[in-house]
């Protein structure tokens, strides 16, 4: 029986690499990047309830359950089921087989665990039974069969030109070099017995004329590999940065940045290992099949020799490999995991520094890289042991070819020349096997660090509208009407259910509420960053629904209260998303967010380049830049998410005032916790679990009772 394993491609991902293990075992195959977007799994992983609702999304009946091995063995649950192992990690149990529990762990693979292991790691019992609807297996279509790797020869294959070029070129090679042989009988039976002058100059010559072909050969060819190299590795690095721009927020908010970089470098080393071995490969492949013909003409005899070696050589690796596919996704995982955890703490140096927490940093860098150190070392350890089985096996046959060959020669039956022929022959053949048990070892993290890739290139994109749906002048001073709008992230509970609201048009409305009452969420669906699951949300005669993302975020801004910055001058940063804006459009902008103030101090001014994450400002001059880039091309409605939060009272009292006079007759939405910003609302809506619990003019609700007076009285 099978039982399939699904590796997890991060630390987070393991309930989500279940999910789609024991849906290939009911026969479907879902890409990770799939699971993980039905059961919600973010940085911290997936819980019981986000499995339970993937699980539902992707055709299973599912529930949570508490069990216990006894239950198991009575075969009253249905199996495989996911588990949870140790508290924070899942894996799938397939039941017993003899004596032992088959588990299916997406970070280690296949184990075989007696009972009281099982019980030692699944002490709290909680488990998800899992059973496949009917219309789940009437969907399984061969196309669901197709392989990530074998996806990936397709992208292959549109280089096939470049390819066949370079694979002919290695074959006319390879021909010179299966002439190798012949030359070295004739030198040794007919030159070097018969003491033939002539015959020797003539051998000689023809060496290096072939050696002179092959070089030119090899240049050429080379060139052509460097070629196809750079276009694959290229054509991989654009398509997986586009679709990193394409996709939805919720993933950015789901995944690490630094975990997700590092696969860039997995497409490096994928391409090397891939160019090398597609050009390579099939010559000595060709050389190899001709030298084993060559050898059965000669001597069958020594031709069984050969094989029988090659068999111990393959032999060896296949034995190894389980073990090695297994290092190779677990030094991906550490690595990733490892590269996010360098990431974050540049980001959070201020942190770090100022609770001096280097030394706590210090500890977990040496346990995490001790990790990823023993990990690689485990894997070239089996490296080793395979390279000195393949080696030894090699010279063993060579020497046992020689040894059977020289008999041969003494019983008259091969020539010396013959049997040196066939040496070389045999050193061709197991040439192409240790280059073959290279490529293996190659290939087992080529596909691992291709599931990666493609995980993140297979990820559900954000609708690409813009040629279906029309953009259109959104009104400036219509109301935003909110009809029963459901909301929530994959594999969450509901944030708005049924949710309604009209928010006056034309006006400063406040958006208030304690911290996750659903205020930033439902900015973000207005603005077009998250799409709800039904509802619809109307301004003036248009749903957004029926516009165009491109028109909704050009036209409905938001200023969130972390602004981000590039590494690059003041004034390319205040035309993100539109490069065309003029330099007089820009400044009045920043005069209007004071922040004309600080740029014009600064030695190049607006040419002044950024730090990374603008690190060279401070707190107050971030936000002020943000609401310059905000209104920089005077949108019809402004949301300001806690933007003006790290400015000081004063500061954030003049920019209040600049920017609600100029932005007079349109929609500004302020979203605060803090009342002398929400004062300066003409409109306030008060949420509470997700629902709208009070609205109106200031005047009307302080008179009222409720959770809403606490942010409007200092």
């Amino acid at each position: 029986m099978k039982y399939p394993v699904i590796l997890q491609h991060s630390e987070e991902d393991c309930g989500a690499a279940c999910l789609a293990a024991i849906a290939k075992y009911y026969g479907r195959i879902f890409t990770l990047s799939k699971t993980r977007e039905v059961s919600g799994t973010g940085a911290l992983g997936t819980t019981l309830l986000n499995l339970k609702q993937g699980a539902k999304t992707l055709g299973f009946n599912a529930r949570g359950v508490k069990a216990s091995l006894e239950i198991i063995d009575k075969k009253v649950v249905p199996l495989p089921g996911i588990i949870h192992w140790k508290g924070s990690h899942w894996v799938i149990l397939y039941g017993r087989k003899g004596s032992n529990y088959v588990i299916a762990d997406p970070g280690f693979g296949i184990r075989y665990l007696s009972r009281k292991e099982l019980q030692l790691s699944w002490q709290n019992g909680v488990m998800l039974l899992l059973e496949p609807h009917p219309e789940f297996l009437a969907q399984i279509d061969d196309r669901d069969r197709v392989s990530t790797f074998h996806r990936f020869l397709l992208r292959v294959w549109n280089y096939r030109h470049i390819l066949a070029e370079a694979l002919l070129l290695n074959l006319v090679s390879a021909l010179l070099a299966l002439a190798s042989p012949f030359l070295l009988q004739i030198l040794t039976d007919d030159v070097l017995v018969r003491g033939d002058n002539k015959l020797l100059n003539a051998v000689v010559i023809a060496v290096l004329i072939m050696n002179l072909i092959n070089s030119s050969l090899k240049f050429v060819q080379l060139n052509l590999v460097a070629h196809f190299s750079q276009r694959l590795q290229l054509d991989l690095i654009l398509e997986f940065c586009r679709t990193i721009l394409g996709l939805p927020m919720a993933y950015y908010e789901c995944h690490r940045s630094g975990e997700i970089a590092s696969r860039l470098r997995d497409i490096e080393q994928i391409n090397q290992i891939i160019s090398q071995a597609i050009i390579l490969l099939p010559s000595q492949f060709f050389v190899a099949a001709i030298s084993l013909s060559l050898m059965l003409a000669y001597s069958p005899k020594l031709l069984a020799v050969a094989l029988v070696i090659g068999l111990l050589m393959t032999i060896s690796t296949l034995i190894l490999l389980p073990r090695l596919k297994q290092n190779v996704s677990s030094l991906l995982i550490v690595a990733a995991e490892n590269t996010a955890l360098l990431v974050e703490t540049f980001k959070g140096a201020i942190v770090l520094k100022a609770k001096n927490a280097a030394p706590q940093f210090w500890e977990e860098f040496q346990v995490r890289y001790g990790r990823q150190a023993n990990i690689t070392f485990n894997m070239n350890q089996v490296a080793i042991v395979n390279n000195t089985f393949s080696g030894f096996f090699s010279l063993a046959g060579e020497i046992t070819l020689l040894w059977f060959g020289s008999n041969l020669v003494f019983s008259q039956e091969l020539s010396i020349g013959q049997l040196l022929a066939l040496s070389t022959m045999n050193r061709n053949f197991l040439t192409f096997i240790a280059s073959l048990i290279g490529f293996v070892n190659q290939l087992t993290f080529a596909r691992s660090a291709i599931d990666r890739v493609v995980e993140v290139i297979d990820s559900t994109p954000e609708i690409q509208d813009k040629n279906t749906k029309p953009s259109v002048k959104i009104p400036s001073n219509a109301d935003i009407i909110c009809s029963n709008l459901n909301f929530h992230h994959s594999g969450r509970n509901e944030l708005l259910e049924n949710f309604s609201l009209t928010i006056p048009g034309g006006q400063v409305i406040a958006l208030i509420g304690k911290s996750g009452c659903g205020k930033s969420t439902l900015a973000k669906i207005i603005a077009g960053l998250y799409q709800p699951q039904s509802g619809n949300i109307r301004i003036g005669n248009y749903n957004l629904l029926d516009l165009s993302l491109d028109c909704i975020r050009e036209q409905i801004v938001i200023i969130p209260q972390e602004s981000h910055f590039w590494t690059r001058p003041i004034i390319d940063n205040l035309r993100l998303g539109n490069p065309g804006v003029g330099f007089e459009q820009i400044v009045k902008a920043c005069q209007i967010a004071r922040a004309d103030e600080f740029i014009s101090k600064l030695p190049s001014k607006y040419q002044t380049i950024l730090g990374e994450l603008g690190a060279n400002l401070s707190g107050g001059q971030r936000q002020r830049l943000a609401i310059a880039l905000g209104i920089v091309t005077d949108p019809p409605i402004l949301i300001l998410d806690e933007s003006t939060a790290n400015l000081d009272p004063i500061s954030e009292a003049e920019v209040l005032d600049g920017l609600l006079s100029y932005r007079q007759g349109k929609t500004t939405i302020l979203i605060s916790h803090r009342p002398r910003v929400i004062n300066r609302a003409n409109w306030i809506i008060f949420m509470e679990n997700g629902q709208v619990k009070i609205e109106g003019v200031v005047a009307d609700l302080v008179s009222k009772s409720g959770g809403h007076l606490d942010f409007l009285t200092p």
